[in-house]
C-alpha cells in the first residue's frame, strides 16, 4: 500500500461521531465525521440530488441489516433493501418546505424539548426525517437524557426508511461501534446508500474504505471517483484526499498542477494540513509558480491553527528571512512551540542557542503564553 493508502486507511479506522481524525505531524484526510453534512447536519434534514440513480442500479445496493436491540423500546423495522431516492420521494417523505415544520423550527431556536415532542409524534407516524431528528436529540442529549443506543435505534429506523442523513450517521456509528456492534462492512453499506443520494461525507468515507480495501475491494480508481464527487460539492477532506491522489498518481494520472489546485481549495477552506502542503508547494514551485511570500503566509495560518509541522516550517522561514522579514525571536518562539508538540529540529536548536539570553527569554515567554487566551 502506498503512503497515501496507509494514511487514509488510518483515517478510516479513526473516524469518530461528530469529529474528524488526523495528526498534524502526519497529515491525513479528516473524515467529516459529523453524522451528516451541511444543512442536513444542522437540522437532521436531508436533500436529494436531482440526478438520482437508475432503478437497476438500486437493486444492487447491499442489504442493510441493523441489529435488533429489544431493550431500547424502539426496535427497527424488518430489514430489506432500502428504498431508492425516487421511490422515497414518491412516497411523500418529509414535509414541504412551504408548509413549515414546528419540530425543526423549535430545534433551530434551541427549544429542544418542544422539538422532541413534535418530532416524536411525527416519527411514530412514520416520517423518516423526524426519526432522524429524534435520533439527533438522543445522540446529543438535547431536551432528553442522552442515549447513544436510543439514537442508534432511531437512526436505524430513519436509515431503513431512506433518509440519507440517517444512513450517513449509521455508517459512523457502525464504524465506531457506538450504540451498535462495531461492523465496518455495515458501515460501508450505509455509506453506499447515502452516497446514492450524493451525500458528500458518505462519498468521502466510502472512498476511504475502497482505498483501504478491507470491506470493499481495494480500488484506487473508485476511491478517486468518490473523492472527486465529494470534492465537487465542497467537502474539504475530499479536496485534500484528491490532491494526495493526484500528487502520487494513485487512481488518477500524476499531475502536480491538479494536486496543487485541490490543495489550494482545501487550504482556503481552512484545512490546516492542506495549508501546510500548499505552502510547501508554493515555496518549492511544485505545480504552482514559486512564491515564498505566499508560502510563508500559509505556513503562518497553519501554524496559528496548531499544526506542529507548519510551526516548524514557519520558524525556519522566520529564521532565514525567506518570504518574510527575518525575526529571530519569533523564529525561536515557533520552534519551541513546535518542538513541544513533537516537531524536533536540530538546525533550529543550534539557531536558538546562538541567540542572546534576552532573545531566548523573550521567545520562551511568548511560547509559554501561546495560544493567547480570550
Amino acid at each position: 500500500m502506498t503512503q497515501l493508502g496507509r494514511r487514509l486507511a488510518v483515517a478510516a479506522a479513526l473516524l469518530a461521531l461528530g469529529m474528524s481524525a488526523g495528526s498534524a505531524a502526519n497529515p491525513v484526510p479528516k473524515p467529516a465525521p459529523k453524522p451528516a453534512t451541511g444543512d442536513a447536519a444542522a437540522t437532521g434534514k436531508s436533500t436529494a440530488s436531482a440526478e438520482t440513480p437508475a432503478a437497476e442500479a438500486e437493486k444492487a445496493v447491499p442489504r442493510f441489516q441493523p441489529p435488533l436491540d429489544p431493550t431500547l423500546g424502539v426496535p427497527p423495522p424488518s430489514a430489506g433493501l432500502l428504498p431508492s431516492p425516487d421511490e422515497l420521494l414518491r412516497s411523500g417523505r418529509g414535509m414541504d418546505d412551504d408548509v413549515g415544520d414546528p419540530a425543526f423550527g423549535a430545534f433551530q431556536r434551541g427549544y429542544y424539548l418542544t422539538a422532541f415532542r413534535y418530532a416524536m409524534a411525527r416519527a411514530q407516524a412514520g416520517d423518516p426525517i423526524s426519526k432522524t431528528l429524534v435520533a439527533r436529540l438522543y445522540a446529543e442529549g438535547l431536551g432528553v437524557k442522552q442515549s447513544i443506543k436510543a439514537a442508534a435505534a432511531w437512526y436505524q429506523q430513519a436509515a431503513l426508511a431512506g433518509d440519507p442523513a440517517a444512513q450517513m450517521a449509521m455508517g459512523i456509528l457502525y464504524l465506531d461501534g457506538k450504540g451498535v456492534k462495531k461492523d465496518k462492512a455495515k458501515a460501508a453499506d450505509a455509506f453506499e446508500q447515502a452516497a446514492a443520494w450524493n451525500d458528500p461525507a458518505a462519498e468521502y468515507n466510502l472512498g476511504l474504505l475502497y482505498l483501504e480495501g478491507e470491506v470493499r475491494p481495494r480500488d484506487s480508481e473508485k476511491a478517486a471517483q468518490l473523492f472527486s464527487r465529494s470534492a465537487g460539492q465542497g467537502n474539504i477532506d475530499a479536496e485534500y484526499a484528491l490532491a494526495q491522489m493526484y500528487s502520487e498518481g494513485e487512481g488518477v494520472v500524476l499531475d502536480d498542477g491538479i494536486a496543487a489546485l485541490w490543495l489550494g481549495k482545501a487550504a482556503k477552506a481552512g484545512h490546516t494540513d492542506a495549508q501546510l502542503e500548499y505552502g510547501i508547494r508554493l515555496y518549492n514551485g511544485a505545480g504552482v509558480p514559486k512564491d515564498a511570500v505566499a508560502a510563508a503566509g500559509w505556513f503562518r495560518r497553519a501554524a496559528e491553527a496548531g499544526n506542529p509541522v507548519a510551526q516548524n516550517r514557519y520558524a525556519r522561514v522566520l529564521a532565514i528571512g525567506m518570504g518574510v522579514a527575518p525575526d529571530p525571536v519569533a523564529a525561536a518562539k515557533w520552534h519551541m512551540i513546535a518542538a513541544k508538540a513533537g516537531a524536533k529540529d536540530g538546525w533550529l536548536d543550534d539557531f536558538v542557542a546562538k541567540l542572546s539570553d534576552a532573545e531566548r527569554k523573550s521567545a520562551q515567554d511568548q511560547a509559554q503564553s501561546w495560544p493567547a487566551k480570550g
